[in-house]
Order: structure tokens, then C-alpha cells, then sequence
């Protein structure tokens, strides 16, 4: 018998946890988004990932300060997704920022539930979205669907929930 691990789940991952909080967004998504939002600051980056001249690291977090700009982006690590989208909603409503996050689109989580209740628009991506890895190289195989996240500084509206095409940010 074979010491190798099987795994029996579709769709399982081979890519490790630290790795997978590193992915980065692809550059085409982003910009599309660009073109819509004006974003000033993109939020959950690295050194090798920031698809903006200005970026908040992990060593210099966007989570110990008020968010002084009109427009953010967020692709935050998807272990910490809870967090980061408490942190987007606090902030829209005490400086009037804007954020889009791109999130799983994880609908059975507590998470997901709140976002629903403070957000003011949740746009579901029909397909998969297709990370590129730390290295930048296209992470193959993404098992889950995606959304964005946004919040609309103090916007009251009810949050609205649409389906929209991966392609058309592509």
C-alpha cells in the first residue's frame, strides 16, 4: 500500500494555506474595476502583488487606521475575510470610503450574512476567477466562485445583490 494521500474530495487543493492568502488579482479585474471605482489605494497587498502605486502590506496594515481616501480595493486573505470586510464596513460608515472586495463567494457563512446586512452591493461572478500565484504564474484550478463586496461610504441603500459575468471583467 502507497503512503501517497488521495484525496477523495472534487475539486481539493494542493495549494498551501500561506500561498493561497498571496494570490493575487488578476490585473484585467482590477482595472475594469479601476475604470468604475477611481481606486486610490489597493488594501490587502505585498510588495510583489500591489496593483497600486500605493498599498498596505501585512507589516503595514490597513487595519490600525482610518481609511483617508474616497476609493479602496481589497482582495484581503481569503483566511481572514471576516476581519477584513468588519474593518471595510467600520471604516465606510466613519470616513465615507468606498470599498470593493473580491471574497469567496462562501453564502453559508456568518461572514457573508453580515456583509449582506451592511454592504450596499454584493455582485455574484458567474465562472471562476483566475488568480495568479505569488510567483506570477496562473494558479490553476480555483475551486470556488468569487464576489465583490462593496460598500459604499455612508450610503443607507439596501444591499443589492446582482449576477454578473467573470468575462465582462476580463
Amino acid at each position: 500500500m502507497s503512503n501517497k494521500t488521495v484525496s477523495h474530495f472534487v475539486g481539493a487543493t494542493h495549494t498551501n494555506e500561506q500561498e493561497k492568502d498571496l494570490w493575487q488579482t488578476p490585473k484585467s479585474l482590477y482595472n475594469r474595476l479601476d475604470e468604475e471605482f477611481f481606486f486610490e489605494v489597493d488594501l490587502c497587498a505585498s510588495d510583489k502583488n500591489s496593483l497600486h502605486p500605493k498599498y498596505f502590506t501585512e507589516q503595514n496594515s490597513c487595519l490600525d487606521k482610518d481609511w483617508h481616501f474616497r476609493s479602496g480595493f481589497m482582495n484581503p486573505p481569503y483566511s481572514q475575510t471576516s476581519l477584513f470586510l468588519q474593518y471595510a464596513s467600520l471604516q465606510a460608515e466613519k470616513t465615507n470610503v468606498t470599498v470593493v472586495a473580491l471574497v469567496n463567494a462562501n453564502t453559508d457563512t456568518k461572514w457573508f450574512k453580515e456583509a449582506f446586512k451592511t454592504a450596499n452591493e454584493i455582485r455574484l461572478m458567474t465562472g471562476r476567477v483566475s488568480f495568479e500565484k505569488p510567483c506570477g504564474t496562473k494558479a490553476n484550478g480555483n475551486t470556488k466562485g468569487q464576489c465583490l463586496i462593496i460598500y459604499r461610504g455612508r450610503c443607507k441603500s439596501p444591499c443589492a445583490i446582482t449576477l454578473v459575468d467573470r468575462g465582462d471583467y476580463e
